[in-house]
């Protein structure tokens, strides 16, 4: 999630990327074209080799743990941590004085492997929303976008620099308003110019707007 509190000046929020259509991939007035559909959505997506890496290293070092003892057993030596069938014994051991410890395991286990499955299939999200209109596209930080939502707040609730704050996640623009201490801020104005602002300017996926008045106001502002 990526928040902003508007201390600064009017400014637009620029893009991180853009990428207009070609005159030879899409005629004029067409949506953006499938190469740069993809570009968007590469800036946009986060790979998943961080993942894969310490999937791999456990693994590995699982291979090579049981690998040491099968070769340490082999050759009459003391375990190095553990031996396997000794483990293997305790756990069965354990696992027939409590049968309910057999379906945590196996409840932990589905867990484990739905989320690396997920993980698999799935693709990884950057803090970034995508803009397109007509031939151009854009990837925006969700830094920038959570700035300029911020501004369109604060200019709408008349409120001080440092008076608005906003959080952008995946789906959700959240708006933090502390007003001064005793005046009342315009809530729903405010959401209705934020909301504005995004139908005029669609991010994707779309965001859901949500708002809250601080319970205590500023006494600086």
């Amino acid at each position: 999630m990526s928040t902003a509190s508007d201390t600064t000046g009017p400014g637009a929020a620029g893009p991180v990327a853009t990428a207009p259509a070609a005159e030879g991939l899409s005629g004029p007035g067409s949506d953006v074209t499938a190469p740069y559909r993809r570009l968007v959505r590469r800036e946009s997506r986060a790979s998943r080799s961080t993942s894969a890496v310490v999937v791999l290293v456990v693994a590995a070092l699982a291979a090579a743990w049981l690998g040491t003892e099968a070769v340490l057993a082999a050759l009459g030596r003391p375990a190095l941590l553990a031996s396997p069938v000794d483990v293997l014994g305790a756990l069965t051991t354990a696992l027939g004085d409590a049968p309910g410890l057999v379906v945590a395991a196996g409840v932990a286990s589905a867990v484990v492997g739905v989320v690396l499955v997920l993980l698999g299939l799935t693709a990884g999200h950057r803090g970034r929303h995508e803009i397109t209109e007509g031939r151009v596209a854009a990837v925006v930080d969700d830094t920038v976008l959570a700035a300029s939502l911020a501004r369109v707040a604060r200019t709408a609730g008349r409120l001080g620099a440092g008076q608005v704050t906003v959080w952008v996640s995946r789906r959700e623009a959240r708006v933090e308003l502390t007003p001064a201490s005793g005046v009342t801020v315009d809530e729903q104005g405010v959401l209705a110019a934020v909301r504005s602002e995004l139908e005029s300017r669609p991010v994707q996926p779309a965001l859901r707007v949500t708002s809250r008045v601080a319970d205590h106001g500023r006494l600086d502002a």
